[in-house]
């Protein structure tokens, strides 16, 4: 069989599947534990998020790490719902979203929120006049994909968050999960982005949400110190 469903997932990578394998062996501490195993583990973890955080041109401090893109996508989404309640209840997003946006926007729809859907013109781009006709001082956030993942369909992101810097209380989500690996990403204008390491060479189970400082997030998983105070949990080192 000849496999070609890459943009549902992508076959590990030796060199990664090495270099788990070496670190489940090497470094069993806790990263959280004030052992020296546990002090090995930390500064393991330090290394490869500020290896992450160069690739993308954040700050160290800004990477979240979490299970996969769809965790990322409700975090984002709930974070900053219950984070800025008092901001508004509008949000705007696209038909064109995963599943884990599309279920979440249909959730809050039935919670008292209300959800736009901007057009997109005949090439499958977003209209910007469309989009800048929704927008108003109650919108509290945008999440778009950059990256269709089943036509391959590119959005103008930062463009958009340029846009959306005319409204500050307004906080720009984009899902990279299909523009990683893929493309060059710009961050610039965007102020939450996830992604997923299956989809590049990596390990199930495994995501990022990128958090812009000046950003709060109210967690959607509580309980333990961990790697960052927006997600509990022993850190998968």
């Amino acid at each position: 069989m000849i496999y070609l469903d890459y943009s549902a997932t992508t076959p590990v990578n030796k060199q990664v599947l090495d270099s788990f394998n070496k670190v489940c062996l090497d470094y069993i501490g806790n990263p959280n534990s004030l052992h020296k195993l546990g002090n090995d583990s930390h500064k393991l973890m330090d290394a490869a998020t500020n290896q992450i955080s160069e690739l993308l041109g954040v700050k160290s401090n800004e990477i979240i790490f979490t299970s996969g893109a769809s965790e990322s996508n409700n975090l984002a989404i709930f974070g900053v719902l219950n984070q800025y309640t008092s901001r508004g209840k509008h949000i705007i997003t696209t038909k064109l979203e995963h599943s884990s946006i599309l279920a979440g926007m249909n959730y809050l729809k039935q919670n008292g929120y209300t959800v736009d859907y901007v057009k997109v013109n005949e090439d499958g781009k977003i209209d910007l006049d469309d989009l800048k006709r929704l927008v108003t001082n109650e919108t509290i956030l945008v999440s778009i994909g950059e990256v269709n993942s089943e036509i391959g369909l590119i959005q103008n992101v930062n463009e958009i968050g340029e846009y959306l810097k005319n409204f500050p209380r307004c906080i720009f989500h984009v899902d990279g999960t299909q523009a990683i690996g893929k493309k060059k990403v710009d961050l610039t204008n965007i102020d939450l982005y996830s992604f997923s390491g299956h989809k590049i060479y990596g390990l199930k189970g495994i995501g990022c949400l990128v958090k812009k400082q000046g950003i709060e997030l109210s967690p959607i998983i509580h309980g333990g110190k961990s790697q960052t105070i927006y997600r509990s949990g022993t850190p998968s080192l």
